[in-house]
């Protein structure tokens, strides 16, 4: 249909049967287009209402959706699958101070297209677990979601406080899950209802079995041994999972927790540099992923503490250049490369950070102390002056300013900026005793020096 075309048939107001020919065809936004203004005349016709509320839900715009769904329901209210429809619409509308308000719509809708899961399922949504209970009893033994129910059932018995109970339903959905392979449902099934070793030991035997399926059973027991703490042996089983799927992040990810687990634990600098290089992997694919930028964190973190600056450089070094933008990712690496001597390398980390935030204090402060360190102190004591004109609490700053002060006999300064530093460490999670020894240290060495 040409440009031209289109518009003439929007000025005449729109042309329901090719909107209804387009949303068939699986062109909602076209459908959207030919329907004009026929939704929103004063008294439209019901099934113009229909195409624009099912064309915003295969859009996703289900806010857009509802109130076209819910009038051409109230419309055709012997159609089931139209008001099922706009239960769905409510339902995923159902978020902000509306939300309780989409959800009576959705449960009215669903009880008009009478399916009993769907109004079970919005029970459970609501909070209603009693109410939702006994729906999911209703549909307990339709075949199709016979599992969903039965997680669900469980579900609602652990909020209604009613754990053994909750169990023996857990315990009957993890043997179907099994029956079925439905592996991620028997996981959740075997640790929410205590019987993670009935899991493992099913795995065992169809691992031992070396049939089909078996990397896929291979990671579901590499999960299982992780969430019960046998490291080792979960590791043995997802390596063998991501060097037949290296595109497999989730099992990468779960190899990568062991190994750091391990590393640590047994204090294996190998294991720790096998867990790096898991990590490189997963975020050269996904740069997003942030539970493995987290664990690489907490891996340059235990460098630093345990006194391998070069190795906490090298991950903070990988990890700014995934995102140079991310503050305390390029506070810690500049942080690093000052301490190792890379001062160009921290100065140029200081001046990126600076473009993207230029009044952060944390920032400011760290920039303050590399030029100090390379003996620039009037410089430096202007920019922590800058901070605490910003921040008068922010204790780096009066810090910096009291130890400057210190080294150059100036008592006056030192007990002002004392002062103000005792009076912001009282503050609930101030270093107090920090500020308290400051005080003790000038009536023993009124004035430091510069080494």
């Amino acid at each position: 249909m040409t440009a031209s075309l289109l518009f003439l048939l929007l000025l005449a107001g729109g042309d329901l049967t090719a909107a209804q020919k387009a949303l068939a065809a699986g062109k909602p936004q076209q459908a959207l287009d030919l329907l004009g203004d026929l939704p929103d005349r004063d008294q439209p016709d019901p099934l113009a209402l229909v195409v624009a509320g099912r064309a915003y839900l295969a859009l996703k715009e289900y806010p857009a959706a509802v109130e076209p769904l819910l009038q051409a329901s109230d419309a055709l209210p012997e159609d089931r699958a139209l008001a099922r429809d706009a239960a769905y619409a409510c339902w995923w509308s159902a978020q902000g101070p509306y939300a309780a308000l989409y959800l009576e719509d959705a449960k009215r809708m669903a009880r008009r297209a009478g399916d009993p899961l769907l109004s079970a399922d919005l029970a459970f949504a609501s909070g209603e677990f009693d109410r939702a209970l006994d729906l999911y009893s209703k549909v307990a033994n339709a075949p199709a979601s016979r599992l969903r129910v039965l997680m669900r059932r469980a579900e609602c018995l652990e909020r209604l406080d009613r754990a053994a109970e909750a169990q023996d339903v857990y315990a009957q959905a993890l043997e179907i899950a099994l029956q079925s392979r439905d592996l991620s449902t028997a996981y959740r099934a075997a640790f929410a209802g205590g019987r993670a070793g009935r899991l493992l030991s099913w795995l065992d035997a169809r691992i031992a079995a070396k049939g089909e399926g078996e990397i896929e059973y291979r990671r579901y027991r590499g999960y299982a041994r992780a969430a019960r703490f046998m490291y080792a042996e979960a590791a043995q089983d997802l390596q063998r999972v991501v060097k037949a799927r290296p595109a497999d992040v989730d099992a990468r990810y779960e190899y990568l927790v062991c190994l750091l687990q391990l590393g640590a634990r047994k204090q294996d600098p190998g294991l720790l540099r096998d867990a790096e290089a898991q990590g490189r992997r997963i975020l050269e694919a996904q740069p997003g992923h942030r539970d493995t930028w987290t664990r690489m964190s907490w891996l340059a973190g235990y460098h630093w503490a345990n006194g391998d600056t070069a190795g906490a450089y090298e991950v903070l070094h990988f990890l700014h250049g995934i995102d140079p933008e991310a503050i305390d990712t390029g506070l810690n690496f500049a942080a690093m490369a000052r301490r190792l001597g890379h001062y160009e390398e921290a100065r140029a980390t200081y001046a990126k950070l600076l473009e993207i935030s230029p009044d952060d204090p944390d920032v400011l402060n760290d920039q303050a102390i590399l030029i100090d360190g390379l003996g620039d102190r009037a410089r430096a004591v202007e920019i922590w002056k800058r901070v605490l004109a910003e921040e008068p609490r922010n204790l780096d700053a009066l810090e910096n300013l009291f130890t400057a002060a210190w080294e150059r006999g100036d008592e006056t300064a030192c007990r002002l900026y004392l002062a103000r530093g005792l009076e912001a460490a009282r503050t609930p999670g101030g270093p107090l005793e920090r500020w308290l020894w400051f005080q003790d240290r000038l009536r023993w060495a009124p004035q430091g020096f510069r080494g």
